[in-house]
């Protein structure tokens, strides 16, 4: 029986699939579209893809680095102010298909201090009956809603829910009654991501204590649970809609003792004192976008609840993209760009019955703060798909003060250059 049964869903999947490394559940840097692949190898039913990057940056904050500019202060807190050129990431991913349906995927990232598994995951797509299209993926990856940002840098709202990947099983159908129309639904099943602190620079070199409170990378811990997304997609002539949202429970590990941790003030909030307890966890969010003539436009909002701590954000990005010397070879496209986004704690400024607000303007308590963002960028493919050069620059705004204590906003020096050179292959 079980000799039958492999080759049986194999032949299914032949009849019945398509190439599954085009139509990830999850957005895919490497996908064919953004990566088209140059290096393939064929025996029988195997296909073997190897596709790569390599990230050279250029980072300069705000202000004078250096002896006497850079305290010990500084560094703890942001970095060095002086400018620092590094590897951000090499990635290799090798993709082995079986046949036209089934398709394994993985990402190797290398850094200079260490390398880790990015993702790992098997990809099943289907056909029928009609027009409808099904697709499974089940492994380490991104959460499905995760979309293609153009630049270098995420949007806050990004880094805190779905930038990061988790353990899933993902389902996903979609129905295209016209070449121009296409309706997607999906659901998730997936482990429980712990909290921890991101940082709110683009560089992740130097980490400190200016941060967000993020959904980070999966790993196991105690108490671990599920966690249940769906989402709702419309295309239509190059516009889309879209609504997705998850549920699930916070352990203590990885969860409301993060919060305590890493919101000094945390503990003052009514319940926030309790130890060794489950707190709610669900955030959900919605987009408009459009891609059309060398234009793109996006808008995204999301608001959650993680225990006692609610939060919401939103940012809105429109960019085009020019074409030059015939769109092939060296010079192929300049595209400007330009995002505005926010990031709020509800209620961060209110005085609790212990006196205390959440926020504070200490540096240590930035996770309490509020956050606007303005992005400038150029985007240019110097070399068809194989070489990029992305110019940006973060005007970043802090609020941080609590006027009902009479405690004005401090502000932080600490905008950003970026220069990037990117190589996909």
């Amino acid at each position: 029986m079980s000799r039958g049964i492999l080759p049986a869903l194999l032949a299914a999947l032949l009849l019945l699939g398509h190439s599954a490394w085009n139509a990830a559940l999850a957005f895919d840097e490497l996908s064919e579209g953004l990566a088209p692949t140059h290096f393939l190898l064929r025996s029988g039913l195997l296909t073997l893809v190897f596709k790569g990057e390599l990230e050279l940056e250029l980072h300069d904050l705000e202000g004078e680095g250096g002896p006497g500019n850079d305290s010990p202060t500084d560094t703890k807190t942001i970095g060095t102010r002086s400018p620092f050129v590094e590897i951000d990431s090499f990635w290799l991913a090798p993709r082995l298909g079986i046949g036209d349906g089934l398709a394994f995927l993985s990402l190797l990232e290398f850094r200079p201090d260490g390398a880790r598994v990015g993702g790992a995951w098997a990809d099943v797509l289907l056909s029928g009956p009609q027009r409808l299209e099904h697709h499974v993926e089940a492994g380490y990856n991104s959460p499905f809603v995760k979309i293609d940002q153009r630049t270098e840098r995420y949007p806050l709202i990004a880094t805190a829910w779905w930038r990061e990947p988790e353990l899933h099983l993902a389902y996903e159908a979609a129905w295209s009654p016209t070449t121009d129309v296409r309706l997607l639904g999906g659901v998730s099943l997936a482990m429980m991501r712990p909290l921890a602190p991101a940082g709110v620079q683009e560089s992740t070199s130097h980490p400190g204590t200016i941060n967000i409170l993020a959904s980070a990378p999966a790993r196991a811990f105690s108490g671990n649970g599920p966690v249940c997304g769906a989402r709702l997609r419309l295309d239509a002539f190059g516009t889309f809609v879209e609504a997705f949202g998850y549920l699930g429970r916070m352990a203590a590990e990885g969860g409301t003792d993060v919060l305590r941790s890493a919101l000094p003030n945390y503990r003052y909030l009514d319940g926030g004192d309790e130890q060794g307890r489950y707190g709610d966890f669900r955030w959900a969010g919605a987009r408009l976008g459009y891609s059309g003539y060398g234009a793109h436009a996006l808008v995204e909002g999301i608001a959650s609840r993680e225990d006692l701590l609610q939060r919401y954000g939103a940012y809105a990005l429109i960019s085009y993209e020019v074409p030059l010397a015939g769109g092939t070879g060296w010079f192929v496209s300049m595209e400007p760009l330009v995002r505005a986004e926010t990031l709020r704690i509800e209620g961060s400024t209110r005085i609790s019955e212990s006196g205390h607000a959440l926020r504070s303007t200490a540096p240590v308590n930035a996770s309490s703060w509020d956050f606007d963002v303005m992005t400038a960028a150029v985007i240019a493919r110097l070399y068809g798909d194989l070489l990029r050069m992305r110019v940006e620059y973060y005007l970043i705004r802090e609020h941080n003060g609590v006027p009902a204590q009479g405690v004005d906003n401090v502000p932080f020096r600490n905008d950003e250059l970026l220069v990037q050179l990117e190589l996909r292959f």
